[in-house]
């Protein structure tokens, strides 16, 4: 189906711009919102804009967004078929995610222009073996990771990294078939999982490592480079970013800032990156210090786009198209390197839909579940923390609220997790909350000094156990992490699903847990917190 409409444009200037597909969980409107941004920044440039895109929900697939409309599948014959048809100068595949970034190396096997950052260096960020070599040549730090192909493989693999790994596909979105390894018996399972779809690309096996996370999204021309924000993740590495709570601007020392702005910059001109580019990388402390290591570089649009162009000021898609399209970036009014942090924060809060989702477990994990997400805008980091939460959905119950018992907190977080337990359990305890908690988390807390009630799990008492502890109406948050949350009748699974269903908040992050804990002990409520006009925010006046 072909939408034209009748606007006259100039038929030499020709310019596809291919959208995001169907969009499912962890695919994001966020590609959305960067596709429609650039057929607009095209179109003010005095090009005739085609889009492909077959979602019927998405702005991109308005009847007046592009000059035509191709309501067609993002697959190659489809796209060639449009290509035919249009005879464009070139095809932007940067903006669509995923979908349209697979598309690259066969279209330019086909002698297509791809506008922007080439296959080749597209390639480059995705290929293992030659990712890995680009890094050591700058100089970068990453996680040591290997390919594997079969079962065999990944097993000798993650040995020889030593557990616990990372397991995700080539190509990856979402972090979908994305899963942290702490066994051989979870790499068995994963790879009869991925094996039995079939697969072209390798699997890659990364050594896990626990640590701050932080984004960057860079716009680069080739030559120089513009840095609009980093934004950090209150999650340490483990839970997708799209699933993370995001903070801008990013708090760290002056050297980690130092080295977060080289390191992107060197990166991002040795991808021969001509557009945007987003930079994932993570703190680790091995005991000599802290450093700087990459997860992944994206030579495309990523879901923080939106969030970042809204709260930095900068409108990121638009310079990104006229950096494709081979404008300077130093001519486009927003200098290089990092640009000048704002007076005020903004907290990035993922909003999920379990309620609406039967049988999916609530464990965040490197696989993202989020299916939207609020922005908090304050002029302090923890009032932004505060409204972006209350704004995502968390009650943000204190017990100072209630009269009753309806005040308690149930902990029941994974073995490797109980060293942490008890600076956490502190905070609930002294903002009143009355403390539950599974056996070994019930001790762990006791010998901090903490009253706490021991609840049975359900093998252990089948008539009172955490789950009808639930469904007495006593708890008003539930702390459950668990090392393994893929089987449907595990206990702490059935735990977290009762909590939904009864429309108790559930957190499954440590992280989450005490930036939960550190809102409610401020002195911000829904009453004396304001919505702030974003059109209207000003670096002189901030907030």
């Amino acid at each position: 189906m072909t939408h034209i409409n009748s606007a006259s444009k100039m038929q030499n200037k020709k310019i596809l711009v291919l959208g995001s597909g169907p969009i499912r969980i962890g695919q994001g409107i966020e590609f959305d919102y960067a596709s429609v941004q650039c057929v607009q920044a095209l179109k003010k440039l005095g090009y005739e804009v085609a889009i492909i895109n077959n979602n019927p929900e998405t702005v991109s697939t308005d009847f007046d967004t592009a000059d035509r409309l191709y309501f067609e599948p993002l697959t190659p014959p489809d796209v060639m078929n449009v290509i035919r048809t249009e005879n464009p100068l070139g095809v932007v595949v940067a903006f669509g995610g995923g979908t349209a970034i697979k598309l690259a190396k066969y279209l330019d096997s086909q002698g297509i222009k791809i506008l922007g950052t080439s296959a080749d260096a597209i390639d480059l960020a995705e290929d293992r073996e030659r990712f890995e070599e680009l890094c050591d040549r700058l100089n970068i730090k990453r996680p040591r990771g290997l390919t594997v192909f079969t079962e065999v493989e990944a097993l000798e693999a993650a040995e020889k990294i030593s557990y616990p790994v990372l397991m995700r596909p080539s190509y990856v979105l979402g972090g979908q078939n994305m899963i942290i390894a702490r066994s051989s018996a979870d790499v068995k399972e994963y790879m009869k999982i991925i094996l039995r779809g079939g697969i072209e690309n390798p699997v890659l096996i990364d050594k896990y490592m626990e640590g701050k996370e932080l984004e960057v999204d860079c716009i680069c021309d080739g030559h120089d480079v513009l840095i609009p924000g980093i934004m950090e993740h209150i999650e340490r590495t483990g839970i997708h970013s799209g699933d993370s709570i995001a903070l801008y601007p990013a708090s760290f020392s002056p050297e980690i800032e130092e080295k977060i702005i080289r390191q992107s910059t060197d990166l991002a001109l040795a991808l021969g990156t001509k557009g945007l580019v987003n930079i994932q990388y993570l703190i680790y402390d091995d005991g000599k210090g802290a450093d700087l290591y990459i997860i992944e570089a994206n030579p495309r649009s990523s879901r923080t786009v939106p969030y970042l162009s809204k709260v930095s000021r900068v409108p990121m898609i638009e310079l990104a198209t006229r950096a494709m399209l081979g404008e300077s970036v130093k001519n486009m009014g927003y200098g290089t390197g990092l640009y000048p942090k704002p007076s005020y924060f903004a907290a990035k809060v993922p909003v999920f839909s379990f309620e609406k989702l039967m049988d999916v477990d609530t464990h965040l994990g490197p696989e993202m579940k989020s299916t939207g997400e609020v922005l908090g805008i304050a002029s302090s980091r923890e009032e932004a923390i505060f409204k972006g939460m209350a704004a995502a959905g968390w009650k943000m119950i204190r017990p100072a609220a209630c009269h009753d018992e309806a005040t308690g907190v149930l902990f029941s977080v994974r073995q490797s997790d109980l060293p942490e337990l008890p600076a956490l359990a502190q905070k609930f305890y002294q903002l009143g909350f009355y403390l539950y908690a599974t056996s070994g988390n019930a001790v762990t807390i006791e010998r901090s000094g903490m009253t706490v009630t021991h609840v049975a799990k359900v093998h252990e008492n089948y008539h009172e156990n955490v789950m009808t502890l639930l469904e007495s109406g006593k708890i008003a948050y539930v702390i459950s992490t668990s090392a393994k949350g893929r089987d449907p009748v595990a206990e702490s699974v059935k735990l977290r699903r009762l909590a939904v269903e009864h429309d108790i908040d559930c957190l499954t992050s440590i992280d989450t847990a005490h930036a939960l804990a550190d809102c409610l002990a401020s002195p911000f409520s829904l009453e004396n917190t304001s919505l702030v006009d974003i059109t209207k925010i000003t670096e002189k006046n901030g907030v």
